[in-house]
């Protein structure tokens, strides 16, 4: 059997390589199980009915909206090949034979490429019996054929740090991974032990080796996404009668890539999650994270948007000072992200924000409330309010500073650590080190003022963010280049945070997070660029962790390699409650993103989903900062 596998993944290998970005794809489906209750009897675990037609039905969805054509599985057959994809069910879907084609795929695909591991069948946790553990703190494995084998050490399992080891290899290399699991325990790596869903009693680990963390930084314009099934400790269930059974999971986001091809990962999941939410009575939540903003085809846009909620009458911004909202800022609210995306949309209202608190606003309509307003809405803004002049800009063009003065919150100023220059073909907008930060056109230029604004308003937004912030000693951020093998993440050190680091371009910088606040606290870690580009670090590629407890060290990490010398800063932030702090992320100053979503085309691309990646209406009580300032030296 393995030979035949060896073959397949050979002729794959063999195919020869294009040049335009390809979408490259394993598929797994497992009914039949070597030593389930059926084979085995008291195994824990039965056969399941539906996941193997479960992946031949997300095979055709997705061959069908990417236009991709993907191997056929003949009949009566277990395994299939082609240049494009991998199929494994029943027999055929051992742990070898997984590992062997994910690495095949994996290795085969090239920078931007997109690489889709689908699986489904049955999952389950692993109990850690050494003090290894990851950021998320979950456990979970994948169950191949020939899982929990009575005479294999391992159990035969697939455990989640294997999967992760391979994601981070191929997007380390820049390749873009969809991993999508129908199996129970999938929101992290994960069907349960019965007939209609799946998962198996937990399993026994220890001795497991230390994952390499995925770099995040000079990877290529890499991301991750992840679609599971149900959330930590939920079952993914079967539905349909004996025979013609299928995941609740699978049907749907099948359905969704159907009726919305282009779809962002947010959209197709939240329809997944309607859909399923209801099916199951509540008890199956589907889980997507990661680079939810692209789409199947499609580059990964940041653009922040907030969610809006009526609570008793009022209007509640998911989001505060903590993620950079201002008291006068004004919002334009939409029944959908596609609608909010779309430069052509009239908004169902507009609205002020008249009070915040750390993560939540309180927004006033503007006008009277229009019939039908929906319960939840999705707030765009359209003016930040910054209270005032708060960055200092040197020009040595009159018309140029004349217009940046007009813009409200900017000062004109000789000493400024931004200038406006001329340049060859119009302004450069510059740090006072003299590293570009934008391309403009000349003042005479229409286009002029509002692409100004839109850098001066990253700057600004950014830095007006960072002064809002405190440092207190129940955080610790520890920022390192030292080899990752002599850095103990643990021995943050006491007392304040240094007020620089020099690091070296190219080369890991290794972070350290200790909790020593009295609770459980929400970390996230962000970079910022020298051109003001803002990326989310930790959780690792837009991933959800569960809360640090109290008087621990964050045991995961990522690398981070940068792209170019300058001055840039880490921040970490702690939370009592979780934030979607995506809404901080941007992109850098000589980025354009107002031509980003009004095209036809990239409109699909720039849509994020009403219910995913939700925020709460919990307040933020307790909250911690660190900022660490560093240059990037060649």
């Amino acid at each position: 059997m393995m030979r035949i596998i060896l073959l397949l993944i050979a002729a794959l290998i063999a195919a020869p390589a294009t040049a335009a970005p390809t979408v490259r794809a394993v598929f797994v489906g497992i009914d039949v199980y070597r030593f389930s209750n059926q084979r085995r009897p008291g195994a824990g675990f039965d056969d399941l009915s539906g996941a193997v037609a479960d992946a031949g039905r997300i095979k055709a969805a997705l061959g069908q909206a990417l236009g991709v054509a993907f191997d056929q599985l003949p009949a009566n057959g277990c395994q299939s090949a082609n240049d494009r994809s991998i199929t494994l069910i029943n027999q055929c879907a051992t742990r070898a034979s997984i590992l062997a084609s994910w690495a095949a795929v994996a290795n085969r695909s090239q920078p931007q490429d997109i690489l889709i591991l689908y699986f489904a069948g049955h999952g389950s946790r692993f109990i850690d019996g050494t003090t290894l553990d990851q950021a998320s703190r979950y456990n979970s494995t994948l169950m191949p054929h020939d899982a929990r084998d009575p005479g294999a050490l391992t159990a035969g399992d697939i455990l989640d740090h294997e999967v992760r080891r391979l994601i981070n290899a191929a997007t380390s290399r820049g390749v873009r991974v969809v991993t999508i699991f129908d199996s129970c325990n999938s929101g992290t790596a994960n069907r349960n032990g019965t007939s209609a869903s799946r998962s198996a009693p937990s399993l026994a680990v220890a001795n497991l080796t230390r994952n390499s963390p995925p770099a995040q930084y000079g990877n290529m314009g890499a991301w991750r996404v992840h679609l599971a099934a149900a959330g930590d400790g939920q079952d993914a269930q079967e539905a349909g009668s004996v025979g013609q059974r299928a995941g609740l999971f699978t049907t749907a986001l099948a359905r969704a890539l159907a009726q919305t091809p282009g779809a962002s990962f947010a959209d197709l999941a939240a329809r997944a999650v309607i859909e399923v939410t209801a099916a199951s009575g509540g008890r199956q939540l589907p889980h997507a994270e990661g680079a939810l903003r692209a789409s199947l085809n499609g580059e990964e846009i940041r653009v922040p948007l907030f969610q809006v909620v009526r609570e008793r009458g009022g209007l509640l911004l998911l989001g505060g000072g903590l993620l950079g909202v201002t008291p006068g800022s004004r919002f334009a609210l939409f029944g959908a992200t596609s609608a909010a995306l779309d430069a052509g949309t009239t908004p169902l209202a507009t609205a002020r924000v008249v009070s915040v608190r750390n993560s939540v606003g309180q927004l006033q309509l503007e006008g009277p409330a229009p019939p039908g307003l929906p319960a939840r809405l999705m707030a765009r803004e359209v003016h930040h309010e910054f209270g005032g002049p708060v960055l200092a800009l040197a020009s040595d063009d009159a018309a140029a500073a004349q217009v940046a003065a007009g813009l409200g919150f900017v000062r004109v100023a000789a000493d400024a650590p931004f200038r406006l220059q001329r340049g060859p073909a119009g302004m450069l907008l510059a740090r006072a080190s003299g590293l570009q930060l934008a391309a403009l056109p000349p003042p005479e230029d229409p286009a002029f003022r509002p692409q100004l604004a839109a850098a001066l308003g990253k700057i600004a937004r950014v830095e007006q963010w960072l002064a809002g912030l405190r440092s207190r000693p129940d955080l610790c951020l520890a920022v390192s280049n030292a080899p990752s093998a002599g850095y103990n993440p643990a021995s943050c050190p006491s007392g304040p945070p240094p007020a620089s680091v020099t690091l070296r371009q190219a080369q890991s910088i290794r972070l350290g997070l200790v909790n020593r606040a009295a609770a459980p606290r929400q970390l996230y870690v962000f970079h910022i660029g020298p051109r003001y580009d803002v990326t989310l670090v930790l959780p690792a590629f837009g991933g959800r962790d569960s809360a640090l407890p109290p008087g621990e060290a964050l045991r995961d990490g990522v690398d981070i390699y940068p792209t170019e010398p300058g001055d840039v800063r880490i921040v970490a932030l702690s939370s009592s409650v979780p934030l979607d702090v995506s809404a901080l992320e941007q992109t850098g100053t000589d980025v354009i993103d107002s031509d980003a979503c009004l095209t036809a085309v990239a409109r699909n691309f720039c849509q994020r989903a009403d219910t995913s990646r939700s925020g709460t209406a919990g307040e933020a009580r307790a909250w911690s900062a660190v900022i660490i300032p560093a240059r990037v030296l060649p």
